[in-house]
């Protein structure tokens, strides 16, 4: 790696910054960026640059002392994911800008092999890898996301055995921001993530955005990312089920056909409404209940908080949205395809 001063000028190997967004992971650090000095990809054509979201753990002074060549950024507070990354996007001289989690391990292969990907053709904007789990190498955490008819997101072979099935490079509707080379020209025509989801769906809205104004995804199962899943949040703590099911709504608010948007806004809603009810009438008795009841008390008077911003967004979108809506329909999923996911949902945990 190199540091961000030293932009070479190289078409063969374009110059990438690799975006790190960290919060208190520490523990992870060493096992990642040890890898990633390890890259075949030429040295003096990429950059490493750590957002770091406010850690207490000593991750800092971790880099600072052990990886000197590593640009931190500070953030002094948790922005999340979408903002975390977008403040690396604003200090990155990459042509390509590579994301990756903290809580994972890349091969010596995983930046060339995505870079190579991404120089087949101008109208990729997007590439994606396969994600098997650090702790079982034969499993499956994502090959590329895709999209459920009920608006759900959903990592493309989640928890399945590796056997192969998924060995062909192809197109798929969306990346799971773990691990992904994102180009910076389609940045500037569809945005960055959008802050307003924090954490979670940001990088099905991005596929959405992405997909509407015509770039292409392309998975590669030519290399393969290590990840630890849920490392910084726990999954389906109160903190996951907020962010996930009031950003599921929001997107698709923002980003589906009219009928789809109502449809899982108001599935949410109902859902939310459900909840509540049942921890109003059994919290006294049963104490998880009334948790759960405050979770989704917050969900529903977020969703209505941001009705109205989100439908400004979707005007904006749909305006200049260049894909056929009989396009868009041939990359919805019904149900679940996966015996080994029987509740589909967005698994890209931070």
């Amino acid at each position: 790696m190199t540091s961000s001063n030293n932009k070479p000028e190289n078409e063969n190997s374009p110059f990438i910054s690799v975006i790190i967004v960290n919060y208190n992971g520490l523990r992870f650090l060493q096992n990642c960026l040890a890898s990633l000095k390890n890259q075949s990809y030429p040295s003096s054509s990429y950059e490493v640059i750590l957002v770091d979201n406010g850690s207490t753990d000593g991750s800092v002074e971790f880099i600072r002392n052990n990886w000197p060549l590593i640009q931190i950024i500070e953030a002094k507070k948790n922005l999340g994911f979408a903002a975390g990354n977008n403040l690396g996007f604003d200090h990155a001289n990459g042509e390509f800008f590579a994301l990756l989690n903290n809580d994972t391990e890349v091969p010596e292969n995983w930046l060339s092999t995505l870079a190579a990907t991404m120089l087949e053709s101008k109208a990729i904007g997007l590439v994606t890898c396969k994600i098997l789990f650090h702790a079982d190498r034969q499993t499956i955490n994502s090959t590329g996301l895709q999209l459920l008819n009920d608006g759900r997101g959903n990592d493309r072979g989640f928890r399945e055995k590796d056997i192969g099935q998924y060995n062909l490079k192809e197109d798929v509707f969306g990346a799971c921001g773990a691990s992904v080379l994102l180009r910076k020209k389609m940045l500037h025509e569809i945005g960055n993530f959008d802050e307003r989801l924090f954490m979670y769906y940001e990088d099905l809205d991005l596929a959405w955005r992405a997909k509407l104004e015509n770039w292409r995804c392309v998975y590669t199962p030519e290399t393969v990312v290590y990840h630890i899943h849920c490392g910084s949040s726990g999954e389906w703590s109160d903190f996951f089920t907020f962010h996930v099911e009031r950003n599921r709504a929001l997107i698709n608010l923002k980003n589906a056909t009219l009928g789809m948007a109502l449809r899982c806004f108001a599935i949410v809603a109902i859902k939310s409404c459900i909840r509540v009810t049942q921890g109003l009438f059994l919290g006294i008795v049963q104490r998880e209940k009334l948790k759960i009841a405050k979770t989704y008390f917050h969900v529903l008077a977020s969703l209505l908080y941001n009705m109205p911003a989100f439908i400004k967004s979707r005007y904006t979108i749909q305006k200049n949205r260049k894909t056929s809506r009989s396009e868009l329909r041939k990359w919805l999923i019904t149900g679940n395809k996966s015996p080994e996911n029987p509740t589909p949902e967005l698994r890209r945990c931070a």
